[in-house]
């Protein structure tokens, strides 16, 4: 399974980065929405899109999912955030901090049902 992951904070970005490469994901990173953005134009079709919500640049990670959710309606979605008031309730969202346990059971529920490419193989341990 491919995941692309949307974080700012870059110390944050590489430890979720580690700990969903260590369970047998592929990621691909962004900074921000706006990057995430131009990654999916150029043609990258993952499996989960997991985006903080709140970033620099023109688009909020929810922004990046409405977006998202338009375009590929099969594509999971999982939001993080630390600001308790944020809750979109169009898609799920993890709480900072979380321990990378919780981080890797919502993304396996979020990727339920999401078949991997030909010849990925990938299974989230």
């Amino acid at each position: 399974m491919h995941v692309l992951l949307v974080e700012d904070h870059a110390l944050l970005r590489r430890m979720l980065e580690q700990v969903l490469t260590d369970a047998g994901l592929r990621v691909t990173v962004a900074e921000t929405a706006d990057q995430a953005m131009t990654i999916f134009e150029g043609g990258l079709r993952p499996d989960l899109l997991l985006s903080d919500i709140r970033m620099p640049g023109q688009l909020s990670g929810l922004d990046l999912a409405r977006w998202t959710r338009q375009r590929h309606p099969s594509l999971a979605i999982l939001l993080q955030t630390g600001f308790a008031d944020l809750d979109t309730g169009e898609f799920r969202v993890l709480r900072k901090p979380f321990a990378p346990d919780m981080l890797l059971a919502a993304v396996r529920e979020s990727l339920a049902g999401c078949t991997p490419e030909p010849g990925d193989g990938a299974v989230v341990k």
